[in-house]
This record gives structure tokens, sequence and C-alpha cells, in this order.
């Protein structure tokens, strides 16, 4: 009796760990990230995106030495890492920066990950994704402090999978350090050349410029990984603006519009 039972006990046990195996979830992905850059620091979001929220993870770059790891579903996805950010919001895959605010100083990085297999791994290699914009109107800091600067465009941040430009509304005020005889603002990747500067003086009437299109018949390259900042000397007096960007020996000069 005992004999002809236990034979028939194992094969329900086999039959048992056969059906939890075929119902077992399929094993994830391991994937692997580290940071280029030894000097890296600070917060960062990890975000995996394909059609859909993979992951997404705010950690410290210090904490992510020598790399960060996480179980991840196998397929494909982009990665993308964000650093830098402050006043903007993610949305989706998406930065965007409230109206009224400048673009913060962030640093990104993308890429196709194929996570198939058993392990994935991405070096992560920061790039600047804003531009500062110096504005020097050659008047003493005091005088500086007196106008009012406006800035307006129609790009209100930039996509995570592939930095491309978001359509919508930039407007900010800058205001000078105090002190300081320049004004400076950060502005996100441009898709069109509409973004424009307005300068109102206290003793003289308001003028306005298309800096945008200034910038564009410069060459500047707004699809390149890495902006390069942007300086502007405006004389108020002549009438004229002179542009000019980060390492370039030469920049353009053109007309100022009173408004």
């Amino acid at each position: 009796m005992h004999r002809s039972i236990l034979p028939a006990c194992l094969g329900l046990l086999v039959l048992g760990a056969c059906s939890v195996r075929e119902d077992r979830i399929p094993c994830p992905c391991y994937l692997k990230v580290s940071f280029a850059d030894p000097e890296a620091a600070g917060a960062v979001s990890l975000t995996g995106w394909n059609g859909e929220n993979v992951f997404r993870e705010q950690v410290r770059i210090e904490d992510c030495r020598p790399d960060w790891k996480r179980p991840v579903p196998k397929g494909t996805f982009v990665f993308s890492a964000c650093t830098g950010i402050g006043n903007a919001v993610l949305d989706g895959h998406q930065v965007r920066i409230p109206t009224g605010c400048e673009a913060d100083s962030l640093y990104a990085f993308a890429r196709d990950v194929d996570a198939t297999g058993e392990a994935a791994a991405v070096e992560v290699t920061l790039r600047k994704q804003f531009a500062t914009v110096f504005l020097d109107i050659r008047k003493p800091a005091e005088t500086v402090r007196s106008c009012g600067f406006q800035v307006d465009g129609d790009t209100c941040g930039f996509d995570l999978l592939d930095y491309a430009p978001v359509t919508g509304t930039f407007h900010f005020a800058p205001r000078p350090a105090d002190g300081e005889s320049i004004v400076s603002f950060r502005v996100p990747r441009q898709q069109e050349a509409t973004l424009r500067v307005t300068v109102r003086p206290e003793d003289a009437p308001a003028a306005s410029f298309p800096l945008g299109e200034y910038i564009r018949q410069l060459g500047y390259n707004w699809k390149s990984e890495e902006l390069q900042d942007i300086y502007v000397a405006i004389d108020l007096a002549r009438g004229r603006v002179g542009v000019r960007v980060e390492d370039w020996e030469e920049g353009l000069e053109f007309p100022i519009v009173t408004i």
C-alpha cells in the first residue's frame, strides 16, 4: 500500500512544480547605469520610456558610484537622465518651464536601450540643455536696475527622449543682480526664431528686437549636443544691438526697434 502511494505523491509534486514554473513571471533584465563624469553630483531623474513609463526614479549621482542597478521588464526602451530641475515640471517625458520662469540649468542624456537579455548597461554623459544670454546695455549698474526687461518666445521646454523643443509660452522678466550692470537669463532649445527681448529704460522709449532671428542669422545650432552661451550688447543711443556666441571670434550687429 505505502509503496504504491509514494510514486503517486511524487508525481503530483512534479506536476505542481511544472505548473508553477509555467505561470512564473518572466525574469527581468538588470539595468546598470554609470556616470562618465567623476565630478558629476546632485539629484538626477532617471526615466525609462517605451510608449509609457517603464520606470522613473530620483537618485543622487554620488550614491550611484560605481553604478546604479535595478531590474526592468525585458524589452527595448529609451533611457533618459536629467539633472538641475528646479522650477521646471516633468510632464511625462517632457520638461516644461512654467510661465514667468527662466530655464533651469538642465543637463540631460538620452539613449535607446536593448534590455531583451539578462543585463544591459548605460554610461551617462550629461549634456547642457540651456543657453545663458548675457545682456549688456552699456550703462552703469544703477541705470540698469531702473530698466525693465522682458523675454518672450514660443518654446517652453524640451523632450527627454530626443531633446526636441516643446511648444509653449515662454515669458520671463529678468533682473540684474545687485551691483551688476549685465542682465542674464537662461533659455531652452529653440524650434523657431521667435525669441524676442524688450528693454524699457526709465527715461527713454522702450526698445525691442527679435533675438531669435539674430541668433539664427549668426548660424547658431540649437540642435547641437551642448548649447553655447550668447552675448548681447545693446547701444540704445545708436539703436544697435550686437550679438555673438561663446567661443566665436566674430558676431553680427543689428538694428533695434523702438516701440
